[in-house]
């Protein structure tokens, strides 16, 4: 078998014929046009990259920009610990992105994985952050098998006792976030301020249903 040493020595390797002739025509160009030859490729090729680049930047709004994004899912009130610094283009980039965690911030609102940090995850008006004027925010029990999930509506029912009818209580609610416990579910639900109280009272005796409506 051939050594190393043995492969490099010898005459030129003996390329097609095209080649052949572009290798000669070259090996004939004065030094210093082929200085000049290779910086001109090398630079005509900075020109293309770069012109791909900014063709990419303007498609996708400019250079990207470096934001939190989480790692995993984190709840309501935990601290937003679990998110990296990543570069991602502006389109992607909500409004409000964070770029840096408050000391002693926790989430008013659930951050999913992959989902970027934002000023309203961390809004000191907790999970009312994002409710319309004039409502309140009320935990609300409900089953595991219902369905009730966050960015959903819902009536609220409290149910009679004995001779006293069901009660229709508020209409067309929004379900801001559902918790899931060892007790069970508990629905988040935006109510106005006169329905907080016969809510309340539904609570109380353990008799409120939230049934499945359709946006106001």
């Amino acid at each position: 078998m051939p050594s190393l040493d043995d492969l490099l020595r010898g005459p030129h390797l003996r390329l097609p014929r095209p080649l052949d002739v572009l290798s000669e025509r070259w090996s004939r160009l004065r030094p210093r046009v082929r200085t000049i030859a290779v910086w001109a490729a090398v630079l005509l090729g900075i020109l293309g990259l770069q012109a791909r680049v900014t063709a990419a930047e303007s498609r996708w709004g400019g250079a990207p920009r470096t934001v939190l994004v989480a790692a995993g899912d984190l709840s309501v009130g935990a601290a937003p610990d679990a998110v990296s610094p990543t570069a991602l283009p502006p389109a992607a980039v909500p409004p409000a992105a964070v770029t840096k965690v408050p000391q002693g911030a926790v989430l008013a609102m659930a951050l999913p994985e992959g989902a970027v940090l934002t000023e309203a995850h961390l809004d000191r008006r907790g999970p009312a952050a994002g409710l319309a004027e004039g409502l309140r925010v009320v935990p609300i029990p409900s089953e595991d098998g219902w369905g009730v999930v966050a960015g959903g509506w819902v009536d609220v029912w409290v149910l009679g006792a004995g001779d006293t009818p069901v009660q229709l209580v508020a209409e067309s609610r929004p379900v801001l976030q559902v918790n899931h416990g060892d007790a069970g579910s508990t629905a988040l639900v935006g109510l106005e301020a006169a329905e907080v109280g016969p809510a309340n009272s539904g609570l109380a005796l353990g008799r409120v249903l939230l049934a499945h409506a359709p946006p106001p």
